[in-house]
């Protein structure tokens, strides 16, 4: 359980009934994109009733959010409100799985949040304690911060379930194909796994994992957590974990290291440049491994898992008067593509709030929206669609910044010696209507204005560079027709 570092803002709220009680592999129950970080850290106790959990937290940072998952052992009873307390106060169960665990998630962002914003940065204890110890195998506490220490944007993902044990497969959906060269890129994944027994004598007891259709570690398992007794046995990926992958992802372990990996892995190996999606599979030969719980860390990118929908560019920067678009991409669980989706998109902030704009998604589950910047300021845009569920779902958010007008071009002639008398008195009279245009020109240049002057500037440069006198004054008097035309468009007179 070792910190990992950075992550985001957009939840794709997956429908939390009040305590659903239903059978389903891990699915994505919270995304976030931003300059945030999260913490995750796990516990197993028995035959102790409690123990201490504990988040790590960066300097300046405050909780944006915070979740517990929690299971019980194979076969054991279902779980009732106060069964789990955190410092004393009851967690009360938003979501409930069953296959052979009862497995729980619940928001505790209102338990833990006042502490930790309050505490100095560093490790914060919580005590956990557990009405049935036995049966409750272990807690998974996981907090997303808002992180001032962060310079670029990235997405956590939380996952909860229960995958199946004969074989389960989530798709990691990107919203810009992978650079592999960006200092910034992470790519991390953390397992939170319960029932999972391994020591020097026991150590065949384990689940696999395969990342793009290679075999990342035959080893996730264990109570690395926990103790290897039942009531203790679980493991996560999180504080003091490396994500160093197993060097060897076909090796179960042996009597002199039985947990050989830490459930906290780095993906990038197993994805290529340019790569949109990321496949994971797990699976669990000894069928009796509880995969309840999942973590991603996607450093400098912005990603969905599931059925869910991405909007790019994340950023981009334009000169107001210009056009922009962005593009939501729609998938399905399987990470394909999902056409005739409607799609709204709006800016939720900035200097064109309050613009929308729907569009249907094509072969590719692909639909745009296309403004004009008015206004200099920073806008932030999401968009959303309602998924076979029949629940709202909500993208990450994107942002486009409109900058001031571009300056009016370089476009002052240089007198040429060779001129004849003419060709100087035209100079003289185009440099005194760019000076006069120049002073007029109002901050948000129409384009028709703007392809004036490039044509204006192209004629200026034609004269100076050319050694015939004749054709440098035809192109100042064309330089002159197009400033002739700037005035009428601009509805100016300037003295010549």
């Amino acid at each position: 359980m070792k910190k990992m570092k950075g992550i985001i803002t957009t939840i794709f709220l997956m429908s939390l009934l009040a305590i659903s009680s239903v059978s389903a592999s891990i699915d994505p129950v919270v995304t976030e994109t931003g300059k945030i970080s999260l913490s995750v850290d796990g516990l197993g106790v028995y035959p102790e009733s409690s123990g201490t959990i504990q988040v790590e937290k960066p300097a300046g940072a405050t909780v944006r959010k915070a979740y517990m998952a929690a299971a019980t052992i194979w076969s054991g009873s279902r779980l009732t409100t106060g069964d789990i307390k955190i410092d004393g106060v009851d967690v009360v169960w938003d979501i409930e799985v069953y296959k052979h665990t009862w497995n729980y998630w619940a928001d505790v962002t209102s338990i833990v949040k006042s502490k930790i914003d309050a505490a100095p940065a560093g490790r914060v204890d919580f005590t956990i304690t557990e009405a049935d110890s036995y049966n409750i195998e272990g807690e998974i506490l996981a907090v997303i911060f808002d992180d001032p220490n962060l310079t670029t944007d990235n997405t956590i993902v939380l996952l909860f379930g229960a995958q199946d044990v004969a074989g389960d497969t989530f798709v990691i959906g990107l919203a810009e194909p992978i650079d592999k060269s960006d200092p910034n890129l992470v790519l991390d994944m953390s397992l939170g796994i319960s029932f999972g027994y391994q020591t020097s004598t026991q150590y065949t007891q384990y689940s696999i994992v395969e990342v793009n259709g290679k075999r990342l570690t035959s080893s996730a398992g264990g109570s690395d957590d926990g103790e290897a007794t039942d009531g203790a046995l679980l493991t996560v990926g999180g504080l003091d974990d490396s994500n160093a992958n197993p060097p060897d992802p076909n090796a179960h372990g042996d009597s002199t290291s039985p947990r050989y990996d830490d459930e906290l892995y780095d993906l990038i190996p197993f994805i290529l440049d340019g790569d949109t999606s990321i496949n994971v599979y797990t699976q669990n030969p000894s069928n009796d491994d509880n995969i309840f719980f999942a973590s991603l860390f996607l450093g400098s990118t912005t990603a969905v898992v599931g059925e869910g929908i991405l909007l790019a560019p994340i950023s981009a920067s334009n000169p107001v008067g210009s056009q922009h678009t962005v593009t939501a991409t729609v998938q399905d669980n399987q990470g394909g593509p999902i056409g005739g989706r409607d799609v709204t998109f709006t800016i939720v902030s900035g200097p064109h709030t309050g613009q929308t704009g729907t569009d249907q998604t094509d072969a590719n589950g692909q639909a745009t929206f296309t403004y004009t910047g008015t206004s200099i300021g920073t806008d932030v845009i999401e968009a959303t669609m309602v998924d076979s569920q029949g629940a709202l779902v909500t993208s990450n958010q994107v942002t486009k910044e409109w900058t001031g007008a571009p300056a009016a071009p370089a476009v002052f002639a240089n007198p040429i010696a060779a001129f004849m008398p003419v060709a100087n008195y035209h100079l003289r009279q185009v440099n005194t209507c760019l000076e006069c245009i120049e002073e007029n020109l109002p901050e948000d240049v129409p384009k028709d204005v703007q392809a004036l002057l490039d044509e204006m500037q192209e004629h200026i440069n034609n004269a100076n560079t050319t050694g015939n006198s004749i054709y440098a004054n035809n192109e100042l008097l064309k330089a002159l027709k197009c400033a002739e035309d700037i005035e009428e468009k601009l509805g100016i007179t300037c003295p010549l």
